[in-house]
Formats: structure tokens, sequence, C-alpha cells
């Protein structure tokens, strides 16, 4: 797990951030312009993953479902995972350590451990021990199930009706008998909560073939 640091570890929460532009400030923090979006209350979670807001329009393409495996990893390839904080003024994350987020989760990807969790189906939603649910459709469960790797929608919140409202998006991989959650997007208004390699769940034989 070379490339991936020890203040990073798996099943970390981090809120991803549009940025335009960089600087420096003193004591060797690095300054990212927040784009977006309006990150009201402040996250508990001191990690962020932070995106160039010219590749922006990869959120537009994820609402729609038009967003493959290849499109994925090119844009997480371009993200990197920090350590860092808001300013007062919520104008700039302040970081402290980075790292690039796929090489990170590619190191995880064949040797991280990870919490293994049942899906529950009358929630139709998992739950991870240090948060509320992460819900997931009988259908998306059922795509997870049988696909060795997948990305895509796994959830939207029936009251709201857009993914662009509330939605959840899984990337998995099948591994050991489990299907392990590598990333998990939860999209409240345009807000990302990243979960970074959170849990496993067991793979159903019946979904063999």
């Amino acid at each position: 797990m070379a490339e991936s640091p020890a203040w990073i570890q798996p099943g970390l929460t981090a809120t991803l951030i549009w940025y335009d532009g960089v600087g420096e400030a003193r004591g060797g923090e690095r300054l990212y312009q927040v784009a977006g979006p309006v990150l009201e209350p402040v996250p508990a979670s001191p990690y962020f993953l932070l995106a160039p807001l010219e590749r922006s329009a990869f959120a537009g393409r994820l609402y729609r479902a038009e967003v493959s495996l290849a499109d994925l990893r090119a844009f997480l390839g371009d993200l990197d995972v920090a350590e860092g904080h808001l300013s007062d003024e919520l104008e700039f994350v302040a970081t402290r350590r980075r790292a690039p987020l796929l090489a990170v989760l590619d190191a995880w990807g064949e040797t991280a451990p990870a919490e293994v969790l049942p899906y529950l189906s009358d929630l139709n939603a998992f739950l991870p021990s240090d948060s509320g649910p992460l819900f997931v459709t009988p259908e998306a469960h059922a795509g997870l199930q049988r696909e060795p790797e997948r990305f895509g929608t796994a959830w939207i919140c029936d009251g709201c009706g857009e993914a662009e409202d509330a939605s959840v998006f899984l990337w998995t991989t099948h591994r050991d008998g489990f299907v392990h959650v590598r990333l998990a997007i939860e999209n409240q208004g345009g807000v990302w909560t990243c979960r970074l390699h959170p849990f496993k769940f067991p793979r159903e034989e019946s979904h063999d073939g």
C-alpha cells in the first residue's frame, strides 16, 4: 500500500469541493478557493476531495446516469484527497496534506480491510456503524451482486424525484466472496459526502452467472 499515506484510512468520509484557484498560506498550507457547493453547516470531517471547477460537468452527467466506469476513473484521476479545514468565511479550504485520490483507492483495492454489513431489505439500505442509512434500491443491490465491477445510481429520493436533489452512487468490485464498496457518493442538493472504501457485503450465490 505504498500509494496510501498513513494519514488516510479506509472508511473515511470526505466532502467534495469544486475549486477555481490555488494559493499558498503561511506555514506551508495550500489554499483552494471554493467555487461550490455552499458548505453550511460546516462538515464535521476534516477531509476533502478537491475537484477542479473545469471538471464540474461531471456532476450533471452523473445525475443523468451518463458516467461509465472509465469516465469515473478519469474523473477521480483529476482529484486529490486532502486533510484540512475551511476558512471562517467558507471561501477557502486550507490543506495540510494531500494525495492523489485514485492512487489511494487503487492501493486499497486488493488489501484494505472493511466493515462487513448486511443489506437490510426492509429498509432498502445499509447501516454503517458511523452514520445513518445508506439507501440502495433492491434493483441496484441485485445489479451490484451480478456485476464484477459496477458504478452507477444506487438510489434516488422518491420524495424529490431528481438525482440532483438527493441520491446515492456506488462504485463496487467483487473479491473473495464479497462485494466491496470502493466509493459511495451521497448527494444532498449538490453537496457530496464521499465515503472511501467504507464497507463490504456478502455476495449472494443466487446472483452468480
